[in-house]
């Protein structure tokens, strides 16, 4: 982890501008940039046989993302805490899609994404996924961790311990 999203130095300063930006925004970034190269580019599509099935699997994906982000979203406001990356949390979510993995937000962005590449005919949405997820893996979801632990402790810890990050 870069010493400059170490705790406890994450809760004391402000937030980087990449966490602040929101991970949404990193998404919707990538995914116009592939749609831009894929017209302008005219990259090739799937065939034509194979494309009932993809968006029927995109439309699956893309919703079931979307319902995990929204449980996720109404966890966050049942327990009154923050949503925002560079916010400061008021409480450590333990139940729900939490209980499961650290991420659910992130994993269900992730899926929709995919999803809506799928459902859209812009498979090159998917060659820079990877963008996004740099960004979280590096940048977003240390600062989240470093004032997870800065605020809650050992509670954290004992959470890191026992539900993995992604699945």
């Amino acid at each position: 982890m870069d010493s400059e999203l170490a705790a406890p130095a994450a809760t004391a300063r402000a937030a980087p501008w990449l966490v602040r930006s929101t991970s949404p925004l990193h998404c919707v970034l990538a995914f116009f940039a592939a749609a831009g190269l894929q017209a302008l580019a005219d990259l090739p599509l799937p065939p034509a046989g194979l494309r009932p099935g993809l968006h029927l699997a995109g439309t699956v994906l893309a919703n079931g993302g979307l319902l995990l982000v929204l449980w996720s979203f109404a966890m966050f406001a049942c327990r009154q805490t923050t949503i925002l990356p560079g916010g400061r949390p008021s409480r450590l979510l333990l139940s729900g899609p939490f209980r499961r993995t650290r991420n659910p937000v992130y994993i269900g962005m992730l899926a929709s994404y995919a999803g809506l590449a799928l459902m859209l005919d812009v498979p090159w949405a998917l060659a820079l996924a990877p963008a996004p997820l740099w960004i979280l893996r590096r940048r977003i979801i240390p600062w989240e961790e470093a004032v997870l632990e800065d605020r809650f402790g050992a509670e954290y810890r004992a959470y890191r311990q026992a539900v993995p990050r992604w699945l």
